[in-house]
């Protein structure tokens, strides 16, 4: 779609000259409860032209940032999950050669584990934070007969070595909350400790604005109270408020020295009849991440 308006209606720049590359990923391989993923980034797209280019919390205007809305990776007819998340791989390494950041725009998330490792450039994910703002922690080894599941995605990145940040969760099995305990990769923040504020909250801010190295960001809109995202695949009550979520991303995304993001997706968001409150809430937070990484 190079040339044609993109993101934000502005001027599809073409990938070598964008800072930041939105790669669109209609998935819904393995969605469990309810559906539509497939129909998120284009939902996204067209919702992100009706909002202002002026953050006005920054003061970043946006239009000063290039983008460039990629093709979409469409899966093919009954394409096994496992083989769909190898193409997202190959596209997002090909993505990653511009030297933009690359933002996944889903779909189901599932697609994280291979942008993960198409961000880190390798398959040991050791010297790498993922943090995840989810309503589920997706620990699971396995769900309906796949290990490719967005029910199995943050343990696939535990596997290789990646340490996780898991926060706003509020639905987690007993299986997967004794897995997590068992390494010192996983580090969950509760949704309804968060929500008491108090000592969690600011220990979750410190720890934020204190990660240093190479950071990759996952946002489930799932993470949010279900007003703000109410046809997302699994909603749960108890989720995250906007500014509370804000500043959380805020105090991870503020520069500091030794900290880098190489990577971000906003994923499960689904598109109803009559409503845009999902598709306009992903585009807002696709939005807020490049206020925060660029913004003052």
């Amino acid at each position: 779609m190079s040339g044609a308006n993109g993101f934000l209606d502005l001027p599809n720049a073409t990938p070598g000259k964008a800072g930041a590359i939105l790669l669109p990923l209609p998935f819904e391989g393995t969605v469990s409860y309810g559906g539509g993923t497939a129909g998120g980034p284009a939902a996204v797209l067209e919702a992100s032209r009706q909002i202002e280019t002026l953050d006005e919390e920054t003061g970043l205007e946006l239009a000063g940032l290039s983008f460039h809305w990629a093709d979409e990776v469409i899966p093919g007819e009954n394409q096994l999950p496992g083989l769909y998340l190898d193409r997202v791989l190959e596209a997002a390494t090909l993505a990653y050669l511009n030297e933009a950041l690359v933002i996944g725009v889903g779909g189901e998330h599932s697609v994280t584990a291979p942008l993960v490792l198409a961000a880190a450039g390798a398959e040991d994910l050791t010297d790498i934070t993922v943090v995840q703002f989810d309503a589920h922690a997706d620990l699971r080894h396995s769900y309906d007969g796949t290990g490719s599941s967005h029910a199995c995605v943050m343990r696939r990145l535990l596997e290789r070595g990646a340490s996780v940040v898991a926060i706003g969760v509020r639905s987690i099995s007993r299986a997967e909350l004794d897995h997590g305990s068992s390494t010192d990769q996983w580090e969950p923040y509760l949704a309804h400790k968060l929500a008491e504020g108090g000592a969690t909250e600011t220990q979750l801010l410190e720890r934020l604005k204190g990660v240093r190295g190479k950071i990759y960001l996952t946002i489930d809109v799932d993470c949010l109270e279900v007003m703000f995202s109410p046809a997302t695949g699994t909603p749960e009550p108890g989720g995250l408020r906007w500014w509370q979520a804000m500043s959380y991303l805020r105090a991870l995304l503020q520069p500091a020295p030794g900290k880098e993001l190489i990577g971000a997706d906003v994923t499960e968001t689904v598109p109803i009849e009559g409503s845009r409150v999902n598709e306009f809430t992903a585009a807002r937070l696709i939005c807020k991440i490049l206020a925060y990484r660029y913004g003052t």
